[in-house]
Parts: structure tokens; sequence; C-alpha cells
């Protein structure tokens, strides 16, 4: 008995507000979340890394921020010249400096000046670590909305995303083009736990972006409500596409769980693993590559990532974002 074809695979973009303006801050101030407030977006409206609010509130790597918590954000001058994409990471066992470097993209004398290390080989288990990763290039893109087939898998349908009207006096720049990526021969085993294949997901997406010289996308978890609501709506019905049973659409989704975004974006597949869903997003050509456009995206800095079990395989819904501030 042969395993029925996956179902179609589909990414959707649209423009980015205006970026933010940053305010000064000369001494700690305390904030208190409210309905749609992210880390990003106090970290870009302040002037400080997302780190900084991290390290100052003791939430580790976690970048969730819950309505009605009290945050305190440290002085700007603390972390002058750092990016606001600036994150924390902790140290899990077997991990090195070295291989932590390479999977975000770093290089190892930036993340030892980052942490003040001195050397490299001491490192320890739950150890915070401030990761250096760049600032996002500020692009405005609309892709074209013609449905094109995927070649290099033909039973796969793409959709490309939706046109989006630029706001008048807006620029609209054509997406970079970016060679596709080979995939590994012998992939890692993906995690026991399905429940850590979100962040699996994203793992194997940030070593494709650091291929080809992009920072990191940031773990939202918000943004991964969303998509678990659609991963299991689908394996519910049996199908998928980017309307829910309920005809919510993408926007709904994110707006539903309390991210408030300037742009966004999702990618869904049915594989079996979540190396298998990184690499039917990757399989495309360009210029008909939406979803290899989306992993490589520019201008949508946090992602999340849902996943639910079908009748074959599973599927994963990867919702990007940027919020709106």
């Amino acid at each position: 008995m042969t395993s029925p074809d996956p179902e179609p695979v589909v990414a959707d973009a649209q423009a980015e507000m205006p970026a933010p303006q940053t305010v000064a801050v000369a001494v700690p101030v305390t904030v208190t979340v409210g309905a749609g407030d992210t880390l990003l977006g106090f970290a870009l409206d302040y002037g400080v890394p997302m780190a900084a609010i991290q390290l100052q509130n003791d939430l580790g790597n976690s970048t969730m921020v819950r309505l009605g918590q009290q945050l305190l954000i440290p002085p700007r001058a603390a972390w002058e010249g750092a990016s606001p994409f600036w994150i924390v990471h902790v140290v899990s066992q077997g991990e090195t400096l070295g291989g932590i470097a390479r999977t975000y993209g770093l290089t190892l004398s930036d993340l030892q000046g980052a942490n003040g290390l001195a050397d490299a080989d001491v490192l320890g288990i739950g150890q915070s670590l401030v990761l250096p990763v760049r600032d996002f290039v500020e692009t405005r893109a609309a892709a074209p909305a013609t449905a094109v087939p995927v070649t290099a898998v033909p039973t796969v349908v793409v959709a490309a995303p939706a046109t989006v009207e630029p706001a008048a006096g807006a620029t609209v720049a054509a997406p970079t083009v970016v060679p596709p990526t080979a995939v590994s021969a012998a992939p890692a085993p993906p995690p026991a736990d399905v429940a850590d294949w979100g962040r699996e997901t994203v793992r194997i997406i940030n070593e494709v972006r650091a291929q080809h010289g992009l920072p990191p996308l940031i773990y939202n978890e918000t943004l991964e409500q969303a998509g678990q609501i659609q991963a299991n709506d689908c394996a519910a019905r049996r199908s998928c596409s980017h309307t829910g049973s309920d005809g919510s659409t993408i926007k709904d989704r994110v707006l539903r769980v309390g991210y408030q975004p300037a742009s966004w974006a999702e990618c869904w597949a049915r594989r079996l693993t979540p190396q298998g869903a990184v690499d039917i997003w990757m399989d495309e050509i360009p210029p008909n590559d939406p979803h290899r456009r989306t992993l490589l995206t520019t201008w949508l800095p946090e992602i999340g990532v849902g996943v639910a079990k079908g009748e074959w395989g599973y599927y994963f819904l990867a919702v990007f974002g940027r919020p709106l501030r």
C-alpha cells in the first residue's frame, strides 16, 4: 500500500508598514503588557535589544509576554550599538560555542565579544548567551498572484502570494533572488516529542538562512498559537488551506491570539518530519518560489510553527510576522 500524495503547500505574504520610531530611555522603566504587545515591539519602541529585556526580567530564551505582565526595560545607553533583534540563547547539554555561532550565522569572535567570554571552551549548561544577530533589511515587496506548479515536485501545486497594493507614496522593491539551497543527504532525526517539532522546524529554517547570509528568525510563541489553531483545524477536516473551516484568514487567526501584525505570511505542508517540510518549501526554482522566498524573508523577523498529526504525516503551519508598532 502506497502513501497518498502530499497535500498542496501554499505561501502568502503581505507588505509591511513603515519602520517604528524609537523612544530614548535614560533609566529603567516599567511597562505593562497590553493586547497585541510583543517582546520585539518593546525592543523596537525603546531602542534596546530583546536580549536586554529577557535578561532584565529573567525570561531565559523565551520571547513570550503575557497580557498584564510587568516588564522592566533597561537603559538604552547600556546597549549602545546593539540591534533590537539580539536575543538570548540558553545553553543546553552538548552545545558548544562554535556550534551555536554556526547555527545563528555568527562568528565565534562576535559571540565571545557580545558575552565577554575570554575562553570559547568554557560554557555551562543553563548559561544565558546574548546572540548579536544582525538587523533585518527593510524591504517592501509584493509577489505576483499567479499559480505555478513546482517542477521538482510535480505532485505539489503552489500558489504564489497574493499581491498587496502599497500605501500611497510607498516604494516597492523586487524580492532578492537567492540560488536554491542544496538539501542535506542525511538529515539528523527529529526530536522524539512532536511537541518540539515546531522549534525544530525553525532551527532547520535558520540553518538554511545562515547558509544564505541571513540572520535567524525569532521564535514567537504567540505566532505558534496561530499556527497550531490552523494545524489542528487541518487535521480535523483532513485537508488544509489558508482559510480556516470557520472562514478565518491568516490575519484573522493572528489577531485572535493577540498578535498585532504590520505584515504576515504563512506556509503549510503535510510531511512526515520537520526536515521534510523545510525541504519541500525550499525545493523551488526562482522566480516561481513563493515558499522559498518566504523562508528567506528579510522583512518578517518572527515565526511560530504549529504541528498536528494527520491521517498521513503531519500538518506543519509556519506563521511569520512583523509586529505593528
